[in-house]
């Protein structure tokens, strides 16, 4: 196998040391990902496809070695979003291969209430169609102030949707390293 080298200062090399160390890497580890980041154009191959296989949904153990800041780290993070720590990871381990959020329980829950008061709107638009579809002279029976409190909820269920999109990716975005 190729072999890269170079030949950097003292004070660089204990930096760079240092620098290994405290991301829990090796020397050679760490060059490699700086390497492989600085030569390699991401593209969509670096992300899976986000449908699962569902022949392969069983699932796995896996043990995985972390310094203990990085264990600390990780259990506060479960901890603010009410996970257990093996859930926490898992779903950040799938929403990096996949590029998708992984959302909590508490999400979806309110996921599902947006979906049961866009339901709701929907019937009162429907109720209004009927209506003026039935007589045209009927149009006063439609009151403007309920088309503009259905208004409101409409942005206020929009803005409640997109609060939650934000936080679910930023959750589990993955800082880079260099």
């Amino acid at each position: 196998m190729p072999v890269l080298k170079t030949i950097v200062g003292l004070e660089k090399k204990m930096r760079f040391q240092n620098l290994a160390k405290a991301r829990g890497l090796s020397e050679s580890e760490l060059l490699r990902v700086i390497v492989k980041s600085s030569t390699e154009q991401k593209d969509e191959t670096d992300i899976i496809s986000a449908e699962p296989d569902v022949t392969k949904v069983d699932l796995e153990r896996v043990t995985v070695r972390l310094p203990r800041f990085l264990m600390e780290a990780a259990r506060n993070k479960a901890e603010i979003k009410y996970m257990a720590l093996s859930r926490w990871i898992a779903s950040l381990v799938q929403s990096n291969l996949t590029g998708q959020p992984v959302m909590t329980k508490k999400e979806l829950a309110v996921l599902r209430e947006s979906n049961r008061e866009l339901a709701a709107i929907g019937r009162n638009v429907n109720q209004i169609a009927r209506t003026l579809n039935e007589a045209f002279y009927k149009v006063e029976s439609v009151r403007l102030e309920k088309l503009e409190e259905l208004r409101k909820e409409i942005i206020e269920n929009r803005k409640a949707i997109q609060a939650l999109i934000r936080a679910s990716e930023n959750v589990w975005e993955v800082e880079e390293w260099l």
